[in-house]
C-alpha cells in the first residue's frame, strides 16, 4: 500500500470515529486486572486565593518585596499614577526622614527623580541638608533611612486636600513597615509630607515639637520640621537682590531658619 493509499484510508477512519463519538458509540475495552475509567478520581486543587484575607496577605508580601524596584507596587490608593522612584533609602542610624518629591498643587511643577540614589529634587537641597546634618551630629545625612510620604504621584492639578488625606493615611502602612523591619527609633517628618498629614496651619505649629505618632497601633515619636528646600530657596533670592537692606534681611531669615533646623534635629540625639 503506497503513501497515498495510506493517508486516505486514514481519513476515513477519522471520519468514521467522528460519527462514532458524535453518537456515543465508542465502546471502552480494558484488561480484566485493570480499573473501570469511570471509577477513577482526579483530585485538584482551585488556583483562586481562598479568601479576601489571603489576597491581602498575598498583596503585603509582594508590597513588602517590591521596595526596592524602580516603581514599587502599590494598590491602597485611587487616582496612582505611579510609584515614587527609589522610594526608600536604607540607613544605618535608627531615624527616618519622611519628605515628598511629587507635586502637591497646581502652582508646583511635576518631577521625576533620574539619578541613581537620589533623595531630594537637587543637588543644593542634598548639600544643604547633608551640612545640617553634619553639624549637628558630624556625620553624613546619608546614614538615616529616607521614605517617600506618600509614596506614590498623584494629579496635582486635580487631587484635593481630602484625596491628599486619606492618601498620607493609608500610606501609614508602608511607613509601619520600614519601622517594624528596621528598628526606627525616631521619625522626622520634612515640609510638604508634614502639611499633607497635618494640614498646613497645623504643621506649622507643630513646628520643633516632639510627639508621639500612632501607627496602627505602634507608637513612635515624631518631630516636624521644614524641608531644606526652604534654605535653597533664600539663598537664591539673596543671589537675585540688588539690595542691601534685602540682602541682609535674607541673610537673617536664613540664618534664622538654620538655627531652627539645628535645634529640631538636636531632638533626635537621645535615639542614635
Amino acid at each position: 500500500m503506497d503513501q497515498k493509499s495510506i493517508l486516505e484510508r486514514f481519513t476515513d477512519i477519522l471520519s468514521e470515529a467522528k460519527f462514532l463519538i458524535q453518537n456515543k458509540s465508542v465502546s471502552i475495552y480494558r484488561f480484566q486486572e485493570e480499573q473501570d475509567p469511570n471509577d477513577f478520581v482526579f483530585p485538584w486543587k482551585s488556583k483562586v486565593p481562598e479568601s479576601l484575607e489571603m489576597q491581602k496577605k498575598q498583596q503585603k508580601e509582594s508590597q513588602r518585596k517590591n521596595k526596592d524596584l524602580v516603581n514599587f507596587s502599590c494598590t491602597l490608593c485611587q487616582g496612582k499614577l505611579s510609584g515614587v522612584r527609589q522610594f526608600l533609602h536604607k540607613g544605618r542610624k535608627p531615624v527616618l526622614v519622611l519628605h515628598y518629591t511629587g507635586a502637591t498643587n497646581p502652582k508646583e511643577k511635576p518631577f521625576t527623580k533620574t539619578k541613581p540614589n537620589q533623595i531630594f529634587k537637587d543637588k543644593l537641597t542634598e548639600i544643604s541638608w547633608g551640612e545640617l546634618v553634619q553639624k549637628v551630629f558630624g556625620f553624613s545625612f546619608e546614614e538615616f533611612y529616607y521614605q517617600e510620604y506618600p509614596a506614590c504621584t498623584f494629579s496635582h492639578t486635580e487631587s484635593k486636600e481630602a484625596d491628599w488625606s486619606t492618601r498620607v493615611e493609608n500610606c501609614k502602612f508602608h511607613v509601619k513597615e520600614t519601622v517594624e523591619e528596621y528598628g526606627i527609633k525616631m521619625i522626622v517628618i520634612l515640609g510638604s509630607s508634614a502639611k499633607l498629614l497635618f494640614g498646613a496651619d497645623k504643621a506649622k505649629e507643630l513646628l520643633g515639637k516632639q510627639i508621639q505618632w500612632d501607627l496602627s497601633g505602634h507608637s513612635i515619636p515624631i518631630v516636624t520640621t521644614r524641608s531644606p528646600e526652604a534654605l535653597v530657596f533664600l539663598g537664591e533670592k539673596a543671589k537675585k537682590t540688588d539690595s542691601e537692606s534685602n540682602l541682609f534681611q535674607y541673610g537673617k531669615e536664613k540664618q534664622e531658619l538654620e538655627d531652627s533646623f539645628i535645634s529640631h534635629l538636636s531632638l533626635l540625639k537621645p535615639y542614635l
